[in-house]
């Protein structure tokens, strides 16, 4: 399939992510050249190292990797009628620049901090290195073109099987988009949980609070050890757990002039519109690879609250932002939401 003229959005930002790791290893070195030894640090099994590469051959291959990734990436950006061809460079680019740019910061820094190659310790280092994997898509996302390309993917799909069935979609949909007569007086509430595996996930999350308080009592023994050592993985569970249990079961509602989104456990808020905001609302199938993924997503352009694979609300606001929500019974709720609009 291809996509005429497909558009880059977030540009700029596109090109920053691009170029970061680049000007991240670049500035590492600059500041740790005097530092490093012969021999840096590479590869860890355990507490210590026990793979070395030589500093004046890993120096030049990251940087040289960073420069590469950045590179293929703002490449790919000219493939506008190429979709498929310009996600998979701008993927891979943005992947090998982020991944070479924190092997590099976090092997230069745990090397240059040791007395010597053999006593560095990864240590905190270890969260650098999943971080810079994981803004490895980062590139992708901003630039729209995967969001574009999977929505023009679906839509084709339905259009075939729409004409293999002998289906009139846009007559259906015309149908549909009519306000009912009572829309504008009535209101709107549904809930929706999440899939099982986020539950699951939100059980062992509370399962390591409850070790994180219970195992320094269990073990015994004098403890010389700080009480941040005991308080932090205490309180990064529980805000954790905190988040979780906010978003695995919302609720929605449309009551006056707001549509608004809120944990349904917890009764906080987490999202709420004025009908005067909307530019046009509309019940859509929601992809979560079309958002960001399961969860509560910010990305380039909007946010969305998305449970699973599932019929939803996908706003165009005033603002240019776009906003969705995966909810039973949408199509109700945007015959409510376009009736108070109009």
């Amino acid at each position: 399939m291809a996509i005429a003229g497909t558009g880059i959005r977030n540009r700029p930002l596109t090109c920053l992510l691009l170029l970061l790791p680049a000007a991240l290893s670049g500035a590492t070195y600059a500041l740790l050249a005097g530092d490093l030894p012969e021999m840096t640090a590479t590869h860890w099994s355990s507490t210590y190292p026990d793979g070395f590469t030589r500093t004046a051959v890993f120096v030049p291959v990251c940087i040289g990797l960073t420069i590469v990734g950045a590179i293929t990436g703002m490449f790919s950006l000219k493939l506008r009628n190429k979709p498929a061809l310009l996600m998979m460079l701008l993927f891979a680019g943005g992947l090998l620049a982020w991944s070479a740019a924190g092997v590099f910061v976090s092997s230069a820094v745990s090397t240059a901090l040791a007395e010597t190659p053999e006593t560095a310790v990864l240590g905190g280092m270890m969260v650098l290195l999943i971080a810079c994997a994981l803004l490895g898509i980062a590139p992708l996302w901003a630039s729209g073109t995967y969001q574009q390309y999977t929505r023009q993917f679906n839509e084709d799909r339905q259009q075939r099987i729409d004409a293999a069935q002998g289906v009139q979609r846009t007559d259906a949909a015309e149908a549909f988009a009519e306000p009912q007569p009572d829309s504008r007086q009535a209101e709107f509430k549904q809930t929706m949980a999440a899939p099982w595996w986020m539950w699951m996930l939100c059980l062992v999350l509370f399962a390591t609070l409850i070790v994180a308080v219970v195992l320094p009592f269990l073990a015994g023994g004098s403890h010389d050890g700080s009480l941040a050592s005991v308080i932090l993985p205490v309180a990064l569970s529980a805000a954790v757990c905190v988040l979780m249990l906010g978003v695995i079961w919302i609720r929605v509602s449309i009551i006056g002039d707001r549509f608004r989104v809120s944990s349904a456990l917890l009764g906080i808020p987490m999202r709420t519109i004025k009908i005067t905001d909307i530019e046009s609302v509309t019940s859509e199938k929601i992809d979560p690879m079309m958002w960001g993924g399961w969860g509560w997503r910010i990305i380039p352009g909007g946010s969305a609250i998305v449970m699973k694979e599932h019929e939803g609300l996908v706003f165009d606001l005033k603002n240019k932002k776009r906003f969705a929500v995966t909810i039973p019974d949408s199509r109700q709720a945007a015959n409510v939401l376009n009736a108070r609009m109009g």
